[in-house]
């Protein structure tokens, strides 16, 4: 269930600031996991010595960074309501040149829950003020509107300064108006702009309220990329604009790639009109009755004296198809049975194992699906 910022308000922070390598390392973090359902996120050794510049210090900033704890709280007519507290990152594994930073599974688990579909939490992060995230909120909102108007004297109290402070409306643009504004056009997926009304025409009259008017950064190329997507089921679709709505709404939260995916196989096995199964697949983000192709890359059969040379083999055979260790496949690879065929699957792989004792063959099968495989779009 969706968190109603119209009714309610949040509150995010860390237990430190930010310092600017943590905040420019969490940028990148940012971008790599967006509109992704990964379990981690991936760094090279370069990308992280542009960040911290000495590779001695790698390791210390890692197991420095992972110790910084979000704190999120969610409150309803001044009751606290909801209270977080977790990492970005649960843990890191590093295998030769590559860094692997496994997400956070509170943080994961409350973009999959839906309760933020319209906060970025990750970006709340990286804005230098909180008074740039409470005008951010402002704008969330009021994104049905395209804009709100609010009093001189509301706005000071929304960014949480004193009504003493500020006289002036230039001191007040200046220093605290103007710095929010630009984080939030330079860091966030709007433009948001502002206009001053005056008590009346008169040069020297006071300024009463603001108004502010928002804009998503991409809705001059939306309507294009909507047709580009509608285009192969345009024929099959009843109601254009209805479906037209529900892709660009889709769209510009998650992204041309998300939406792809999940109208692709639409128009196999069924029949008639797809409009409801067009909304039902980008709303629910099913892919449920489209199973991943993989490609077979690599198969060895062969008999081994003993486990260990086996696992020997097993290792050598997935580093050649760029597989490398982590946490889960490790924990499945422990519990593996003599005679039975272990699988192992995730984003990119498909591992079939099968170890056998005493002279029988054992196998080793993996497969990559087929765009990783192929270097095809599908």
């Amino acid at each position: 269930m969706a968190f109603d910022f119209s009714k309610n308000d949040l509150f995010i922070d860390t237990d430190k600031k930010l310092n600017k390598k943590e905040r420019d390392f969490l940028e990148v973090i940012r971008e790599k996991y967006k509109n992704k359902n990964e379990k981690y996120v991936i760094f090279t050794e370069k990308e992280l010595l542009n960040i911290v510049k000495d590779k001695t210090s790698i390791q210390d900033f890692l197991d420095k960074f992972s110790k910084r704890r979000i704190h999120l709280k969610l409150v309803e007519k001044d009751e606290e309501i909801f209270f977080s507290s977790f990492p970005i990152f649960d843990f890191y594994l590093r295998n030769r040149e590559e860094y692997r930073l496994y997400v956070s599974r509170s943080l994961k688990s409350l973009k999959e829950s839906g309760i933020f579909d319209d906060i970025d939490l990750l970006l709340i992060l990286l804005f230098r003020d909180k008074k740039s995230f409470q005008l951010y909120l402002a704008m969330i909102k009021n994104r049905n509107h395209n804009g709100f108007l609010i009093s001189r004297d509301n706005l000071k109290e929304l960014l949480g300064v004193g009504q003493e402070n500020y006289e002036r409306f230039y001191d007040f643009e200046k220093t605290i108006l103007k710095p929010a504004l630009e984080d939030i056009n330079q860091l966030t997926k709007y433009n948001i702009e502002y206009s001053k009304i005056k008590s009346s025409e008169g040069f020297t009259s006071k300024i009463m309220e603001i108004e502010f008017k928002f804009s998503h950064k991409l809705s001059s190329i939306v309507a294009e990329e909507v047709d580009r997507l509608l285009l192969p089921l345009r024929d099959r679709v009843q109601s254009i604009s209805k479906v037209s709505k529900v892709i660009e709404e889709v769209l510009l939260k998650e992204g041309v790639d998300f939406v792809r995916n999940n109208l692709y196989h639409l128009d196999k096995g069924m029949s008639g009109f797809l409009d409801s199964a067009i909304c039902l697949a980008l709303k629910e983000n099913p892919n449920t009755e489209y199973e991943e192709k993989y490609i077979l890359v690599s198969k060895t059969s062969d008999v081994f004296s003993n486990k260990f040379i086996f696992e020997s083999r097993l290792y050598k055979e997935l580093l050649k198809c760029k597989f490398y260790y982590n946490y889960n496949f490790l924990k499945i690879l422990r519990g593996m049975t003599l005679g039975e065929t272990l699988e192992y699957k995730d984003e990119r792989h498909k591992i079939n194992i099968l170890y056998l004792d005493k002279g029988r063959e054992s196998s080793i099968e993996i497969y990559k699906i087929a765009e990783e495989a192929t270097g095809e779009k599908k």
